[in-house]
């Protein structure tokens, strides 16, 4: 059975925040960036538990897209993603969590 996705209010704005400044340099770039997240999050829905947990926040599990890092939490019980971050990589992001 698929999971449902919900993303958390800070996610939708990490990635609106990311897609606004690539678009600053290529609007090809920005278009490209949130294609890739839409594909790649949505991927998910067969094995949320693909992608390894964030060591520091054993609930989290992070996959790495590009130079991103999404975050999030899969609650089997309810058949449910919660993304939570989308951040650089470079990015102290697990003091954010």
């Amino acid at each position: 059975m698929a999971y449902n996705i919900v993303y958390k209010a800070y996610a939708e704005r990490d990635i609106w925040e990311i897609a606004d400044y690539l678009s600053d340099h290529s609007m090809q770039a920005a278009v490209e960036f949130l294609a890739e997240v839409k594909r790649s999050i949505e991927s998910l829905v067969d094995m949320p538990l693909i992608y390894p947990k964030i060591t520091s926040h054993q609930n989290y599990q992070k996959m790495v897209i590009g130079d991103y890092v999404v975050a999030y939490i899969v609650s089997e019980r309810i058949k449910e993603i919660m993304i939570i971050r989308v951040v650089h990589g470079k990015r102290n992001y697990q003091e954010e969590l």
